[in-house]
C-alpha cells in the first residue's frame, strides 16, 4: 500500500507540472527551475510526460498479478534511477542551481529505491551504483554553463545608465555582488527569458530569485537601518517600467 501511494504522489506530480507546462507555469516557480528546463532539448513538457509514463506503468505494474512484474520494476527503477544521477549532476555541476520540482522527483525514486531494498530487492543496488556511477561521471565530463555564485549575481552593461546607477547604489549600501557583463551572457540570460538588464540573481541558501530592474533592486534591498543588517523584503519586484531597465545589446540613453 505504501509502494502504491507513492507511485500516484509521483503520478500526480508530474501529470499536474505537465498540465501547467502548457500553459507556462510551473510547480516551481525559482529561477533555477525555469533555467534547468531552458536547457531540455525539445522542451520541459516532454521529460515530464516520460515522469508520467514512468510512474503510470509502475502503478499499472504494482496492480497487476504478472510474473515477472517485480523484475520489470526493478528495471524501471534502475533506469529511472541513472537517469536521475544525469539529471542532478547536470543541475549542480554545469548549472549549480536545484530545480526543486526536479529534486522533489528524485526523492520519490529514492524512496522507492530503499523501500525495495529494504523488501529483500537486492537489484536496487545496481540502481544505487548506477546512480552513484553516473552523477560521478557526470562531475568529470560536464561543462560548466552557469556563471552563478553564492550571495548576488549583477549583470549589467557599461552602456546602461540604469545598471551604472544599480552598482553605486550597492557599492553605498556596501553589499558585496559578482559582477557580469550581461553582453557575455546573454544566451544565458535570453534561456530563462530575460533579455533587459541591469538583473540581479540572489542565490542565497533560503531564497533563489532573480529582480529586474535599478527600482526593483533598490526596493528589494530597501533602506540600510542603524543596525547594520539589511531590511529584504519577501516582495515580487520583477513588475518593470521602461523607466528603469535597458535592452541587452543596446546604447541605453534613457
Amino acid at each position: 500500500m505504501v509502494k502504491i501511494t507513492i507511485y500516484v504522489l509521483g503520478f500526480a506530480l508530474s501529470l499536474i507540472e505537465l498540465v501547467l507546462s502548457f500553459f507556462h507555469k510551473s510547480l516551481c516557480d525559482a529561477y533555477s527551475c525555469k533555467l534547468v528546463a531552458s536547457y531540455v532539448k525539445y522542451g520541459e513538457s516532454v521529460i515530464i510526460f516520460i515522469g508520467v509514463v514512468v510512474f503510470f506503468v509502475l502503478i499499472i505494474l504494482e496492480l497487476s498479478k504478472h510474473n515477472l512484474k517485480e523484475y520489470i520494476i526493478d528495471t524501471i527503477l534502475i533506469s529511472a534511477f541513472a537517469t536521475e544521477g544525469l539529471l542532478l549532476s547536470f543541475q549542480i555541476f554545469s548549472l549549480k542551481v536545484i530545480c526543486y520540482f526536479c529534486f522533489s522527483i528524485f526523492l520519490i525514486f529514492l524512496i522507492l529505491v530503499v523501500l525495495r531494498l529494504l523488501q529483500k530487492h537486492y537489484s536496487m543496488l545496481f540502481a544505487i551504483g548506477a546512480f552513484i556511477s553516473v552523477f560521478f561521471m557526470s562531475f568529470l565530463i560536464m561543462p560548466n554553463l552557469s556563471p552563478l555564485k553564492s550571495g548576488y549575481d549583477l549583470f549589467y552593461s557599461k552602456t546602461c545608465p540604469h545598471c551604472e546607477k544599480t552598482v553605486v547604489f550597492l557599492e553605498k549600501m556596501h553589499i558585496s555582488i559578482n559582477k557580469y557583463s550581461a553582453q557575455n551572457y546573454r544566451n544565458f540570460l535570453n534561456n530563462i527569458g530575460i533579455n533587459e538588464i541591469p538583473v540581479l540573481f540572489v542565490n542565497l541558501p533560503n531564497e533563489k530569485k532573480f529582480v529586474i530592474g535599478q527600482e526593483n533592486i533598490e526596493k528589494y534591498f530597501g533602506s540600510r537601518p542603524q543596525n547594520n543588517s539589511y531590511n529584504f523584503q519577501n516582495n515580487n519586484y520583477n513588475i518593470l517600467n521602461n523607466s528603469q531597465t535597458c535592452i541587452i545589446g543596446d546604447n541605453c540613453t534613457k
